[in-house]
């Protein structure tokens, strides 16, 4: 798996570096981004485009790395409360096991007649 995700990364990256080098002619001419609101009018300085490409994937990578970081830390709380509650239910069979049968309280014919006396005595 740990190769499968670095040959997927390489594919990725020659790609990209192919489609960097065939399209440089148009990729390095300059543009202005603007913003207009209200009141304010304000303009970027003359940036290339494959910079702001380069700018858009980089944001990207980084919105999903932190997006993804999140959900780990939060299943990995989960995976750490769900191992204490199993040790504890662990921890209860366990003890559960260690009670002998041969007291007054497990015997089956004493169950039934406490039952019985129970709703006669009602």
């Amino acid at each position: 798996m740990r190769y499968l995700k670095f040959f997927t990364l390489l594919l990725v990256f020659v790609v990209s570096m192919l489609f960097f080098v065939q399209n440089n002619q148009p990729l390095s001419t300059t543009v202005v981004l603007e913003f207009n609101v209200v009141a304010a009018h304000l303009y970027s300085l003359p940036l290339p485009l494959y910079l702001l490409v380069l700018g858009g994937f980089f944001l990207g990578a980084v919105f999903c790395l932190a997006f993804l970081l999140v959900d780990r830390i939060r299943l990995g709380l989960e995976l750490k409360t769900l191992r204490t509650r199993y040790a504890g239910l662990e921890d209860e069979v366990l003890s559960l096991r260690t009670i002998p049968l041969n007291q007054s309280q497990n015997q089956p014919g004493q169950l039934g007649q406490s039952s019985s006396q129970s709703s006669t005595g009602l």
